[in-house]
């Protein structure tokens, strides 16, 4: 089966926004902000459960595991030696100094990740428990599993808010914690995914479309409505367990009538399909340089609407630099 498109455009647009909330500031009113940050990263992990809930297939975790390092491993370790080396251009010319070097240096080695980059082995070690849990098809495994994870998010915090920020030390120690609780965030948003998937993925193309849009609709009001400070329980327990969730969901569910030959389903599944690329560069690297060339060009700080007009800019570039990974480096991005 090939790709789908709705899943390449829920894709481009979480990919977009991560971009332009990266380069927005003080623009968007504070819920905007709070609502996209809580879906933006969430949609590619329930997409990646709910792919595998439409396509259910016995795979081992050892064979996950073996294609998730080539599709995810590999690229992390490209990508991480691709930017270490635009970080030391830039120390170079006095950019940077040696101590965000050698913290860039650490992040990579602690598998924390430079920038973006903390993402590939998040979204890796996620679907592996995920597959592990799955496979084992053990109801109790599950809520031990579901148990563990909360216990350790909770010393996380813990630690998080009360030693990371006394010493370099602490902050040294916090790293690799910070990417097993990004695996813990991933695996059970992976998980849901993948059970509304199978129920009710399937049945999507037989659906009206008017249904779907309007169930889509009504989703995704009610996650703005629980993440957009208008709910009195939006910063409680339930921002963080529903809005990853149904998030995407609603999101999902408008995106499918719209796929097709138009233009804005062609542009937003092309940044679906090269996400990757856009995922890993657009952060250490091109929002990088659009800031320095804003500094000496304009001498003014990086605010307002023209990060929009920056935002738009790096859209247009990232064009010929996903033409070039795609056909002069696809090794770098796992793919032979």
């Amino acid at each position: 089966m090939g790709r789908l498109q709705y899943i390449d455009i829920l894709k481009g647009w979480s990919i977009l926004c991560i971009v332009l909330l990266h380069f927005e500031e003080g623009i968007f009113p504070g819920w905007v902000n709070a609502w996209i940050g809580n879906f933006m990263i969430s949609a590619f992990y329930f997409t990646s459960g709910w792919l595998a809930g439409i396509r259910p297939r016995d795979i081992s975790v050892k064979e996950l595991a073996k294609k998730r390092w080539q599709t995810l491993g590999k690229p992390y370790i490209y990508f991480s030696i691709l930017i270490l080396v635009f970080d030391l251009i830039l120390y170079v010319i006095g950019h940077y100094d040696l101590k965000f070097i050698s913290r860039e240096l650490y992040k990579t080695i602690a598998i924390r990740g430079i920038g973006t980059l903390w993402f590939l082995p998040a979204l890796f070690g996620g679907e592996v428990i995920f597959r592990w849990i799955l496979n084992k098809n053990n109801r109790f495994l599950l809520i031990v599993a579901i148990l563990l994870s909360l216990i350790f998010i909770h010393y996380y915090y813990f630690f998080y808010f009360k030693y990371r920020n006394v010493s370099d030390i602490h902050r040294m120690i916090e790293a690799p914690l910070y990417t097993i609780r990004n695996i813990i965030f991933a695996w059970p948003i992976i998980y849901i995914g993948y059970a509304l998937g199978r129920h009710i993925g399937a049945k999507l193309s037989n659906s009206n479309i008017y249904g779907i849009l309007t169930i889509g609709i009504i989703i995704t009001g009610i996650s703005i409505y629980f993440n957009g400070g208008f709910c009195p329980l939006s910063f409680g327990i339930i921002t963080p367990l529903v809005v990853p969730i149904i998030g995407p969901l609603g999101l999902l569910l408008l995106t499918f009538p719209i796929q097709g030959n138009n233009i804005a389903a062609k542009f937003l599944s092309f940044w679906g399909v090269n996400s990757l690329v856009m995922m890993v560069t657009h952060y250490s690297i091109t929002l990088v340089l659009c800031k320095i060339i804003d500094q000496h060009l304009f001498h003014l700080p990086f605010t307002g609407v023209k990060t929009l007009i920056w935002f738009a800019i790096t859209v247009i570039v990232s064009y010929p630099i996903v033409w070039f990974f795609n056909h002069k480096a696809k090794w770098m991005l796992g793919k032979s």
